[in-house]
């Protein structure tokens, strides 16, 4: 594809950061670096930080379009000020921690304008080793938690055995299953998605005038397969575009347990449920999650006090799955769109 040149500004990349200055300058480098051909503005949302990010975009990055808040306002929250603010046709929604590793921001557009029924697109996410991260997936159902939290692809050693196993149960029980098995599945390929990562999400102002932003009863996690879905119900659909291609820092190196983001995203998984699926669905989830992480707290337990240098770390998993297993549900977020 060849690159196309704009007489106007058509895209805004909109960067969220909190805390990531080191982080944010190599993003907001590789974008200069990377996108040519394109008039295009960057504005970079600052939830808050005590790192001296916005001095350093200040000083070093003088042409980005700065929003300072003074608390983090969470993902969607803060977002949302960018999109409202912002007139370009489209919007990269793209995280600090993550870099441009090619130039083809041009033939992402090029297919937007092609597809028109297009209403957003992700794109390939990369670790810092060049392996692929997963950057989609179906949308979150009972079917999906019971095959996340029992991790039932751990019975099957080696990821070869385990895609030629999702191909032929995938087959008779359906592309969820195949989905689970085959972690890298279709990544060559343009193709029509449930959902993409807010990582790094191109979407078309169009779309958003006829659906809404991001929704802000979601603090963080969930919120960009809430939009996709919400663009489905309205009739756009989302695709996975693989050419335009993003490493993404955080996915591979972050191997640590975090108990305070494990439980909001539990939180966030709850209201998703509650908002799409309804008050049945949220008791049945909770009941496979306090089944499934009953069975994870128990066997932690047993070789805790045999763990060594490891039981800090598994401190923090004992006490994240008490956590969420006392979660409830219905007490989980509120719907506002």
């Amino acid at each position: 594809m060849q690159a196309r040149v704009l007489n106007e500004m058509e895209l805004e990349i909109l960067i969220l950061s909190y805390n990531t200055r080191e982080l944010l300058r190599d993003c907001l480098d590789s974008v200069y670096q990377k996108i040519k051909g394109i008039e295009f503005e960057v504005m970079v949302i600052d939830n808050g930080s005590g790192d001296n990010s916005t001095e350093m975009i200040k000083t070093e990055f003088p042409q980005v379009k700065l929003i300072e808040n003074r608390d983090n306002l969470g993902f969607a929250r803060a977002n949302n000020q960018a999109i409202r603010q912002s007139g370009a046709r489209y919007l990269l929604l793209l995280n600090p921690d993550t870099s441009l590793a090619n130039n083809s921001c041009c033939e992402m557009l090029r297919f937007m304008d092609e597809h028109p029924q297009v209403g957003i697109l992700g794109c390939r996410l990369l670790n810092t080793d060049g392996t692929i991260q997963p950057s989609n997936s179906s949308f979150p159902n009972l079917f999906t938690e019971f095959l996340r939290i029992f991790q039932l692809k751990r019975l099957i050693p080696g990821l070869g055995l385990r895609e030629k196993v999702g191909e032929r149960l995938g087959g008779i029980l359906g592309s969820t299953l195949r989905e689970y098995f085959r972690v890298y599945w279709d990544s060559e390929r343009i193709r029509e998605v449930d959902w993409v990562s807010g990582a790094c999400l191109l979407v078309r102002r169009k779309a958003v005038e006829d659906v809404g932003v991001l929704d802000e009863s979601f603090f963080m996690y969930y919120e960009d397969a809430d939009w996709c879905y919400r663009m489905r119900k309205a009739g756009w659909k989302t695709c996975y575009f693989p050419f335009f291609e993003i490493i993404h820092y955080v996915g591979k190196s972050d191997s640590q347990f975090n108990p305070s983001t494990f439980i909001e995203r539990h939180k966030s998984m709850y209201h998703y449920f509650r908002k799409h699926q309804g008050m049945t669905a949220v008791f049945l989830l909770r009941l496979l999650i306090f089944s499934g992480f009953t069975l994870r707290w128990l066997g932690l337990l047993v070789i805790y006090p045999f763990s060594g240098e490891e039981r800090q770390e598994l401190g923090k998993k004992l006490y994240g799955y008490l956590k969420v297993m006392a979660i409830k549900g219905r007490s989980v977020g509120r719907a506002n769109q």
